[in-house]
Formats: C-alpha cells, structure tokens, sequence
C-alpha cells in the first residue's frame, strides 16, 4: 500500500495534539505544568545506556591518537556495532575524516560530527502524523510483533486524540491474545474512547469490519485497529493482515489511512528485519519506536530511518501515558551522541 498523505482540511477546527497535523496551521496548546524532568532530560535519561557506551568506547579509542586510516576504520566499526548502520557511520567518519584527518581529535569532535550527521539522517522522517479528518472515521491500523508495545501504544494514542477533543473508537483486533483484549478495554474506559471487541480467536478481519461501521454509525473521528503480530507464523500473519486491510478497503477505498508498526528498540537488528516484513505485508507508511529507556541499543533507529525512510512519528521512553512523544531528530541526535542540551 503506497504512503497516502491528507489533501482535504477538515471542516471543524480542532486543535491536535502535539505531533499529529492536518496539513494546516493549529494553534499550540497551553503548556502543561512543569513536571519535574522535562522531556529531553527524560530521552536523555532513557538514552543514556545507548549514549554511554558509546561515547565511553568513542573517548577511550581517541585517547591520545591522531587521525589515521586505522583510527577511522576503528571508528567506523565501532559506530557499526553500536547498531548506528553502515551508512550512517561512514558519513560521520568521512565528515570527520574531512575536518580532522591527521590532527589530533577528541571525544567531543566525533561526538559534535556525530550528532550532526545523526541529525541530517533523521530529520527527513521526524514529521508530525497526518490526519485527513474529511474521511470519518480516519483509520490507523497498528501492526508489530508482540511485545513492541503494539496495545500500550494505541492507548496512549488515543489519550492523546481524545485529550484534543476528537471522537476516538478502538478495536480489539488482536483476538490471538485475552490479555491484549483486556488491556484495550483497559485503555478504552481511561480514555473514554468507544471500542468493539470479539470473543477469543474470532475472526480479526470480521471485526475490523464492524468497527468501521459502528465508527461511522457513531461518527468517530479516529478509529484505531490492534492486530496480532505473531512472526513465528508469518504465512498465517500475512494473510490475516492482508485480509484486514482488503476488507477496510472495500468500506473506504483509502482505508486504513495510517499503518504504523511498533518497534521495540531493545530488539536492535531485528527491527530492522520487521519494518520489511511488515511494510511488504501491510503497506506500513509510519513507525513508533518504543523502549528506548531499557536499551543500549537506541541507534537502530538512525539505520532503520537511513534505509526505509519511514515517517517516524512517536517514540517512547516509559510506560506512562506522557511517555510517548513526538519525534524530534535534533533532540534524539544529541541525545545518542551525548551533547548537552
């Protein structure tokens, strides 16, 4: 399924919450009480296991060497291993390599260049989540392996549209799964969100289909679909995942809207390896990255955006529903490099 973007302003004027758009100008909602750490001490926190290590391996290979061949290829490996992609790390040693080759460099060169070319890689696919609120409803289908935070995320997604003002329907599509059933109506009642649901094992695509239709009945704004994301069974997954989307496609020839996939950062490479699985499967067009606090291996991200170059729209630090934010590149580049803010 090609990436759709929206074309029509809605009629209504609502103001979104940070990180989703509807193509036009919204006024920013009031700042909400200082908490006690602010966001990017939060990232930088969550981060700090990733950006450690690193610039912990970065400071001890630079101690007291001039810039060689052998100290780039070092370097190059280093950036390689800590799940940054071998693109991303030849740009940063072939900028390092043009500034400083055979002079002295420090730490704080590789990290300050690092951040850059971190920066330059991700901020093409740090963008807001469209909305085209003239379909109603606008359906996000949410696909990912279990574990990913697949439910947790639609949760927070929805406290997030329904805080806004937005009429937002859940659907228990993941019928594999009682806890992820549960957990939905979980979220559902705290979000004062609608949602249909099925008994255990019904059919998933069935179901999505009478979520769209009770979504129009009840005029909601968004509809959000969970799914099963089994990839040990990746026959029996394709084919329900296909189905799912065929069958919203005959209720709305545009449906689903939005596709995002879970990432959970902690699995490094194999996200990687999922965000093509999925994409071929279900026309993924936008990704969420979750668990970035209890990883050293945040930098999957930079080399899954530097090779599918997906929107990535959200990503999450912590189970509380303020921890997913939208996804700013400066901020997460600097983050992983270690940069004081």
């Amino acid at each position: 399924m090609d990436e759709r973007s929206a074309a029509t302003e809605p009629a209504t004027e609502i103001a979104l919450p940070k990180g989703f758009a509807t193509g036009r100008a919204i006024e920013p909602e009031p700042e909400a009480p200082k908490q006690k750490l602010t966001w990017f001490q939060r990232l930088r926190q969550g981060l700090s296991r990733t950006s450690s290590q690193l610039t912990g391996q970065i400071t001890a290979l630079f101690t007291k060497r001039k810039l060689d061949d052998e100290t780039l290829q070092d370097l190059e490996d280093l950036l390689i291993q800590a799940d940054l992609g071998v693109e991303t790390a030849l740009r940063i040693t072939d900028t390092l390599a043009s500034e400083r080759y055979g002079k002295d460099v420090s730490g704080e060169d590789v990290s300050r260049i690092m951040a850059a070319e971190i920066t330059k890689v991700l901020a093409p696919v740090a963008k807001p989540l469209q909305l085209d609120l003239s379909h109603k409803p606008h359906v996000i289908l949410v696909v990912g392996v279990n574990g990913t935070g697949k439910t947790t995320t639609i949760g927070k997604l929805a406290a997030k549209l329904s805080g806004a003002g937005l009429k937002v329907m859940l659907a228990a599509g993941d019928t594999f799964r009682a806890a992820a059933i549960e957990q939905l109506k979980i979220w559902a009642e705290r979000t004062k969100s609608d949602i249909v649901s099925s008994k255990l094992g019904a059919d998933a695509a069935g179901l999505a289909y009478e979520a769209f239709e009770q979504a129009r009945l009840k005029k909601s704004d968004v509809l959000i679909i969970d799914t099963a994301g089994r990839l040990q069974n990746r026959t029996e997954l394709m084919a329900e995942l296909e189905k799912i989307v065929r069958v919203l496609g005959k209720l709305d020839p545009d449906a689903p809207h939005t596709v995002l996939q879970t990432l959970d950062a902690t699995t490094g490479q194999n996200a990687l390896n999922q965000v093509e699985i999925f994409r071929n499967i279900a026309g993924v067009n936008g990704l969420i990255m979750t668990k970035l606090d209890g990883t050293a291996r945040g930098g999957i991200l930079v080399a899954i955006s530097a090779k599918h170059k997906l929107p990535v729209y959200f990503i999450g630090v912590g189970e509380g529903v303020d921890d997913l934010e939208p996804f700013e590149a400066k901020d997460f580049a600097e983050a992983i490099a270690g940069i004081p803010h």
